[in-house]
């Protein structure tokens, strides 16, 4: 896994604002599809970013080149920035950037840049992150293959690699089986994948926060308003907040809305 390469920036002026960031205290994450930007709305999508005051980010549907401009930045702004090997070859991938965070790489790590799988460690616990972009519903028999392969070996690895503190983040592309409205051109694996994650032992975030709730995280008049970004977190976290901030559609950044999520940092996630 990548975690320092494109050090060069891409505007010489950055160089001067990397801060020092205290350990954190707690985790304020921030994950958005940022819908493979051009390189001018990149730079608008990271100046949202920076304002918003996340020490923890998980980027879904990163291009290379706007994310090497979205990397350079945010680097620069104290973030570590971490991506699977391979990156910079695939069509999509996602991005993990923290501040106020030790960073390391889970091994063995992930076999697709889609996923990136990072140890967030503070002074009081560690916490393992995965970030995850899952294949488009493209509504074909192939695209149903691809989502069903990828869903699969994605539920093996995160049980290869399951631990107490793990927080699982991004746009999963399924649904939740009890999806209001229902929605028929989801599968039964699509809905496998999702129960999948919970028998892990994981808990949806923002259902614990608002067990009668009802937003959706992307809209469509064709193919119906659809809640596909996901946080799944373990019992062991304690959660304060999970909400969709939905700043980034109607400011044109994307045609996501974003997932904030803050949580306590205690022992209990190690």
């Amino acid at each position: 896994m990548d975690t320092n390469a494109d050090q060069g920036m891409l505007f010489a002026d950055l160089g001067d604002t990397v801060e020092n960031h205290a350990p954190a205290e707690d985790l304020r994450l921030c994950s958005l599809n940022v819908n493979s930007p051009s390189l001018a709305r990149a730079q608008r999508l990271v100046d949202w970013l920076l304002s918003s005051d996340r020490n923890v980010l998980v980027l879904t549907e990163m291009q290379a080149n706007s994310g090497r401009l979205i990397r350079s930045i945010l680097e620069a702004h104290g973030y570590r920035t971490s991506c699977t090997p391979g990156w910079h070859e695939s069509r999509f991938h996602t991005l993990i950037a923290a501040r106020g965070f030790e960073v390391a790489n889970v091994e063995p790590g992930p076999l697709d840049p889609r996923v990136v799988a990072v140890d967030l460690t503070s002074t009081a616990s560690t916490l393992r992150l995965i970030g995850v972009y899952g294949p488009t519903n493209g509504m074909t028999t192939d695209s149903s293959h691809h989502r069903r392969t990828f869903q699969q070996q994605l539920l093996v690895y995160l049980t290869s690699i399951r631990r107490p503190g793990l927080c699982v983040v991004g746009d999963l592309n399924v649904i939740e089986p009890d999806h209001r409205p229902p929605l028929p051109a989801f599968e039964e694996h699509d809905y496998a994948f999702y129960r999948g994650l919970i028998d892990l032992g994981l808990h949806d975030a923002y259902r614990a926060c608002h067990p009668h709730g009802n937003e959706h995280s992307w809209f469509s008049s064709v193919y119906g308003s659809q809640r596909l970004d996901h946080a799944l977190i373990s019992p062991t976290i304690t959660l304060r907040k999970c909400v969709y901030d939905h700043s980034t559609r109607h400011q044109g950044l994307s045609d996501h809305a974003a997932i904030n999520l803050v949580t306590e940092l205690t022992e209990n996630d190690v």
